[in-house]
């Protein structure tokens, strides 16, 4: 019958976990990795796909599931100079009164902000509509009604 023995280095260990200076410096050490972990995978809005040169083509907009659309909404986004301002085409598909479509102008701005708008933009425009884009990648945009909880989903198109 083999009988285990403590090794030198072993007792070295016990030694320092007996000091309680130096197991508060490990406790604290294990502390801080744990929250930078913690914090590490915490996400947010503002760290979702933003993609400025993907607005460029068209979009329809997508429901939530469970809800009965009677029609279909599409932006079309056809940027100028820069690319981040240009002209919106609204087509607006109803099934009691058919189609429509209005032509505004937009802005895109760094800070996820878009405005469309019908008139001149810096002026006081005759009608804005004022969004948050919350997601903007290549297939996929989310914008968020600006002063309001009114989301919407779209797919890209074209």
């Amino acid at each position: 019958m083999k009988i285990w023995r403590k090794s030198r280095l072993s007792e070295c260990h016990a030694n320092l976990f007996a000091n309680g200076r130096v197991r508060a410096i490990y406790v604290n050490i294990f502390v801080m990795c744990a929250a930078m972990l913690s914090l590490a995978s915490c996400s947010s809005d503002d760290n979702e796909e933003f993609l400025m040169d993907q607005l460029s083509g068209t979009w329809e907009q997508v429901y939530d599931e469970g809800v009965v659309a009677e029609g279909y909404v599409q932006y079309t986004f056809t940027p100028g100079k820069p690319a981040t301002v240009g002209e919106c085409t609204i087509h607006v598909y109803d099934v009691f009164t058919g189609d429509t479509t209005f032509v505004r102008d937009y802005v895109l701005t760094e800070d996820r902000h878009l405005a469309i708008y019908n008139g001149q933009y810096g002026t006081t425009p005759s009608e804005i509509y004022e969004y948050d884009v919350q997601r903007l990648s290549a297939k996929a945009m989310t914008w968020h009604l600006t002063n309001s909880d009114v989301v919407l989903n779209f797919k890209k198109v074209k």
